[in-house]
């Protein structure tokens, strides 16, 4: 595991797995010091051309990799992660760091408390480097706001790197960090891990605490529908080494107080045999999505391929419901939580619709177009008695009863993540269907991962998505070791 002092120089050195590194930095081949340096430099570079960091953390992390050499130096007891850089979203919360969520209103603020599951990763002894950028308010699935700007992909600079965590999923694609931790509540951290290449997880429901996250902030921990709302979304790893999901959950998972969703813990425990169903859906398209493309229909044909020579029975299963993902999404917030766009967007103050058009016309937006646009129709939809949500129910109902009914022991289902690869930018202003290849799950409360297939569409990457039972993450992240291994996984960006 150890690897030779030599590299800590090398362009290399960080496209290692976090759990590589902090078996470097445990046996003294590897520097905490030299670590975070050469991760800052990355950043540096990265940020020049992605718009990837939201706000820097360089200088407190060049005095915690001191401390933590001086640690390691003096037989002092290690956590599993000691020294190792990370980065996480802005929107979690890093205590007494900026905390605006990408909006103007809050440009001021500030954390009070780190992130539960940025804490944990800290007192395993990651050091964050990097708050990563992301959509305003974590409303729209491209990264983009009106205090720290747009992000684009490493791979290329024309296409979007998803959202809402699509700052840190540039910076673990670009070999800036070996991992990093989003939000996810519609496929916010599965979106960008599509767009950029790499694994992003979204863990079974009462598995890892929001807390930190809005609702589950400053502010919306006092509100009375926030625990609903939070049952819909979960902070989940993005890597780029499959070997790091089951330390990254282990670690970030687990009662929290403030959270009280939360109700179990995790320790992984590979799957005692070999995966025995995979079940292959492939729709055409979603409803108000896009067409799926042929890069990634033949990426799932690829997986179905796979598992059928290593003696897995394959199933095509296309649900009719699925082609409401989006509808069914959105009517269980609705409905179930009573969540209003306007209210997060404003951060609790009314959105001025008139306006925002107005300054737009001007070129100084009060708020990025897609979460403004996302409020808009919301509040019309409010307005007009939100026609047809509630017949989306049964629907929910009848889909999670077929899935846990066929994913109920070592069995995985494989699906789209996007219908294609990294979009242009705007790409989700025509088409915002395409989330519900991943949103279903969040409302369905089922661990979703993104998986990297090692091949580039157009000079981006192409990706799938897994999807297990209630609380099957073994199932899930043992077949993402399997496909990283078969198909080679994540593929350096080109610069």
């Amino acid at each position: 595991m150890g690897m030779p002092m030599a590299e800590a120089g090398s362009d290399a050195l960080l496209a290692h797995s976090g759990v590589r590194l902090a078996a470097g930095v445990r046996d003294g081949t590897l520097s905490p010091v030299a670590l975070v340096e050469h991760s800052i430099r990355r950043c540096q570079t990265v940020q020049r051309r992605c718009n990837a960091v939201a706000v820097a953390l360089y200088d407190q992390a060049r005095r915690a990799a001191e401390v933590a050499e001086r640690q390691r130096d003096q037989g002092a007891p290690l956590g599993r992660l000691h020294g190792v850089p990370f980065s996480f979203k802005e929107g979690l919360g890093l205590a007494d760091a900026p905390k605006t969520c990408g909006s103007r209103r809050r440009q001021h603020k500030v954390a009070g408390f780190t992130a539960t599951a940025a804490q944990r990763l800290i007192d395993a002894g990651a050091i964050p480097v990097a708050l990563g950028n992301q959509a305003e308010m974590a409303l729209w699935p491209e990264t983009d706001n009106p205090v720290y700007g747009r992000t684009s992909s490493p791979y290329r600079n024309d296409r979007s790197a998803g959202g809402s965590s699509g700052g840190d999923a540039v910076l673990v694609a670009s070999a800036c960090v070996p991992f990093a931790l989003g939000t996810d509540g519609g496929g916010s951290v599965r979106i960008p891990a599509a767009c950029n290449g790499i694994f992003g997880l979204k863990p079974s429901r009462g598995l890892v605490p929001l807390t930190g996250h809005l609702p589950l902030d400053e502010r919306g921990l006092g509100q009375p529908n926030a625990m609903a709302i939070a049952r819909h979304f979960a902070a989940g790893p993005l890597c780029r080494h499959a070997e790091d999901l089951p330390v990254l959950l282990e670690i970030i998972a687990g009662p929290d107080p403030l959270d009280r969703n939360i109700l179990d813990s995790y320790v992984h425990r590979p799957p005692p045999a070999a995966l025995q169903r995979l079940y292959l859906c492939q729709p055409e398209r979603l409803g108000w999505g896009s067409r799926i493309s042929p890069a990634v229909a033949l990426a799932l044909d690829d997986v179905a391929h796979h598992y059928q020579s290593q003696g897995t029975h394959v199933e095509r299963w296309l649900p009719h419901a699925l082609n409401d993902a989006f509808a069914i999404w959105l009517a269980v917030l609705k409905q179930e939580t009573g969540v209003r766009l306007a209210d997060i967007l404003g951060d609790g103050q009314p959105v001025a619709h008139l306006a925002h058009a107005w300054q737009a016309l001007l070129g100084q937006p009060q708020h990025a177009t897609g979460p403004w646009l996302a409020t808009v129709l919301d509040s019309l939809g409010e307005c007009l008695g939100n026609p047809g949500l509630a017949r989306q129910l049964p629907k929910r109902d009848a889909l999670l009863h077929a899935l846990t009914e066929r994913l109920d022991g070592n069995s995985v289902l494989a699906l789209p993540a996007l219908p294609g690869t990294s979009p242009e930018h705007g790409h989700a202003l025509r088409y915002p269907g395409d989330i519900g290849y991943t949103a279903l799950f969040n409302v369905l409360g089922l661990p979703a991962l993104t998986v990297p297939m090692g091949r580039l569409d157009k000079g981006c990457p192409v990706a799938v998505q897994l999807v297990a039972g209630p609380g099957q993450e073994p199932v899930l992240l043992d077949a993402a070791r399997s496909l990283e291994l078969a198909f080679g996984g994540w593929i350096a960006p080109p610069f």
